[in-house]
């Protein structure tokens, strides 16, 4: 985003996208990845202000715009102080890095989205709005970086529990590149839900939806309510595959049929039939560790071992009954993450405590005897297939 931009075509679509979603109670953050303006042309059609027709979607947003779209000093900042985003908080601090020697541009770059989570904190989604969108190639040493989110700024967001919303375009790309790229994410993010509306105002820009599973219906259903207001002749959904499917009891009449059942890129649990114990022991010698399903944890200060109950050794000095467990299927790159964090996102919002495991092949997930079942049923619901 640049500040000549301010007030375009582009604008009016965003801005009544991010309303919508605010009407419908998210709590919205706006990282602008606010760069120099550039002496350009761009940003200077605004000729739709002056087509009364187009006031029908958001007569509001319409006038505000107006108001400001052909001003030489129009900022991000009279649209944060306009009030057309209430409730938002915004991160409007120039990215500028380009001049700089390639190990600077990266510490100039991690300082700066450090300064945006901490200003959007409150925030449940995050807006990005750069320049040129994505780039699954460009890191931040690279000169024209400044432009793109990156897969790295939408994974921090989303392990700090935040959904992301970032600008998106097709470009030349081929319409089989295009399905790749708007998926892309899933590569970095395993357990990732995506929605992906489009605006058709001057040029295509998309809008790409990354979503933590428990919140996805809920966005789903509210997009689709937005493609059918007044934004309707603007707007359309974008085809994604690969999502989790969803019971058809909470799908409703809301989930598009291009969704797939469950594909590699869902992710499934499977229960463990066995009761656990977590205790702190004297040493292992009381433990036969070629039994299956026994987790061992040495510090400086303890021995700690996770095992079936029936099997607890003599030489306990603490213990807790009452664990039960399931697995994440498969074997888990390192390179993945959010996995883990996903579960428990959907877990505390149902106040459900847990313990987790990590092996080298993948995750295991403990819950009190008394919270298993209703931890099922909610990972159920946010989409993730449960083994028998």
């Amino acid at each position: 985003m640049k500040n000549q931009y301010v007030g375009d075509i582009g604008d009016y679509g965003k801005y009544g996208l991010l309303r919508f979603l605010i009407s419908k109670g998210i709590k919205t953050g706006v990282n602008w990845y606010l760069t120099e303006n550039d002496g350009s042309t761009d940003g200077k059609f605004t000729k739709y202000l002056q087509n009364p027709a187009e006031r029908r979607c958001d007569p509001e947003l319409f006038d505000c715009l107006k108001d400001i779209a052909d001003r030489r000093d129009k900022t991000v900042g009279m649209i944060e102080s306009s009030g057309i985003l209430p409730g938002t908080s915004f991160f409007s601090e120039i990215l500028k890095s380009s001049s700089l020697d390639v190990k600077a541009r990266k510490l100039t770059r991690r300082l700066w989205f450090n300064n945006s989570t901490l200003l959007l904190s409150d925030a449940e989604l995050i807006f990005a709005d750069p320049d040129n969108g994505i780039s699954f190639t460009k890191t931040a040493k690279i000169k024209d970086s400044e432009k793109f989110i990156l897969p790295e700024d939408v994974c921090d967001y989303y392990d700090c529990g935040k959904n992301v919303v970032f600008y998106c375009h097709k470009g030349r790309r081929k319409q089989e590149d295009w399905e790749r790229a708007k998926v892309e994410i899933r590569k970095y993010i395993r357990d990732a839900q995506i929605l992906g509306v489009t605006c058709h105002r001057g040029t295509q820009r998309s809008y790409i939806f990354v979503l933590h599973p428990d919140c996805y219906l809920r966005y789903e259903e509210i997009l689709e309510e937005f493609l059918h207001s007044a934004w309707s002749g603007m707007f359309t959904r974008e085809n994604i595959v690969g999502n989790a499917d969803f019971p058809s009891h909470l799908a409703q009449t809301h989930r598009p049929q291009t969704h797939l059942s469950q594909t590699g890129t869902g992710i499934s649990l499977e229960p463990l039939s066995a009761a656990f114990s977590v205790c702190k022991v004297e040493d292992y010698s009381g433990i036969d560790l070629d039994q299956p399903f026994v987790f061992t944890g040495r510090t400086d200060e303890e021995k700690s071992l996770v095992c079936p109950t029936d099997i607890v050794p003599e030489n306990t000095v603490e213990r807790e009954d009452g664990w039960r467990a399931f697995r994440i299927c498969g074997v888990l790159d390192f390179s993945l993450i959010g996995i883990l964090a996903g579960i428990t996102q959907i877990l505390a919002d149902r106040k459900i405590g847990l313990f987790a495991v990590s092996t080298y092949n993948t995750d295991y997930v403990l819950t009190k005897d008394e919270n298993f079942e209703s931890a099922v049923l909610a990972l159920k619901a946010a989409g993730y297939t449960i083994k028998d």
